[in-house]
């Protein structure tokens, strides 16, 4: 049986026992001439083991490939291959081949999608294309499976080619990236916040879900981070308007789509007189790349309070499992 796979490989046996042939013979060799020549045995010794080397690297060249990229192998009777992924993807939209697959008489390839795009002519040579399938290709397509790629952060899911793409875009567990400018780390939700409080504790602040607190922000202070209690991590944004002088505040959630949760939160800035809030659903984001939600967000005028140069902002944040969520001012 063959598998073939996006990342892994092993050495092939005929070529361990064409190696294993070759180094015994060397051997075989190397004993001949300690018998016709004794007085020479520690040159011949040395000669011998540097001939040992040799061969263990024709060995493992021949286990690997150029530039150490496997072959393929045979491990508990089954075969395993190593294949660039860009060769399975269709030639016209680009998306990994999906079943079932087609092929014209001269064997160009075609997803089942396109075919019907390109009226079942083959965008190479315009045979007729999208009735035959190629159950060649079919069968490698299936037996491809692979790790999700944040294996390493938790994620335990073993995925078929066809699904991959789709699975890693949604996944839970993907890499988060910090949002402080000029830093680079990136990691799961978890150690996203342990470095957080380690690295940018000065901008950032632990809170409970439900319950109401409060956040003073320089008016020209860019973000706070906000650590949930669950280790999910917010972000309260301040983007000072200069033509519409004022602050714009809004809240985004570093997490991916997939998430079993959904956030809202309620903003509210106040004075003696008068109140601003605002309620609305919380985006949720990988990686923020410096633009502030345009959907929801609350206007903070100039003079609004002229008791202190900072922003006081009663912020709480909500969790629930219900998904949609609405958005209003008042």
């Amino acid at each position: 049986m063959a598998r073939f796979s996006l990342y892994e490989g092993t050495s092939g046996s005929k070529r361990k026992k064409r190696s294993n042939e070759e180094e015994d013979d060397l051997k075989k060799r190397t004993c001949e001439v300690e018998e016709e020549n004794s007085e020479s045995w520690e040159n011949e010794e040395e000669e011998s083991n540097e001939i040992g080397c040799e061969v263990e690297d024709f060995e493992e060249i021949e286990a690997t490939g150029e530039d150490g990229v496997f072959l393929g192998g045979n491990t508990d009777g089954e075969f395993k291959f190593r294949i660039d992924p860009d060769i399975l993807d269709c030639s016209i939209c680009f998306e990994p081949l999906r079943l079932p697959i087609f092929e014209c008489r001269n064997g160009h390839i075609a997803c089942s999608y396109c075919c019907p795009k390109l009226l079942n002519k083959c965008h190479l040579c315009c045979e007729p294309i999208g009735s035959h399938r190629c159950l060649a290709l079919e069968k490698v397509v299936e037996s491809i499976t692979s790790p999700c790629q944040y294996a390493n952060y938790g994620c335990k899911a073993i995925l078929s080619f066809a699904e991959k793409a789709s699975h890693e875009e949604a996944c839970s567990h993907a890499a988060l990236f910090c949002p402080i400018s000029n830093c680079t780390f990136s990691g799961s939700k978890s150690l996203l916040c342990t470095h957080t409080k380690r690295m940018h504790g000065n901008i950032s602040k632990n809170f409970c879900y439900d319950q109401p607190f409060l956040v003073v922000l320089e008016k020209l202070q860019p973000l706070m981070v906000l650590l949930g209690e669950d280790s999910h991590f917010f972000l309260l944004l301040n983007n000072y308007e200069i033509f519409f002088p004022g602050n714009v505040l809004s809240v985004i959630c570093m997490a991916s789509d997939n998430t079993e949760y959904d956030f809202s939160c309620e903003l509210k800035v106040k004075t003696r007189e008068s109140s601003l809030r605002l309620r609305t659903s919380v985006e949720k984001v990988k990686k923020w790349n410096g633009v502030h939600p345009r959907k929801a967000f609350l206007v903070v005028p100039d003079g609004f309070d002229t008791t202190d140069a900072r922003l006081r902002i009663n912020v709480c944040i909500n969790k629930s499992l219900s998904s949609g969520g609405s958005t209003s001012l008042s």
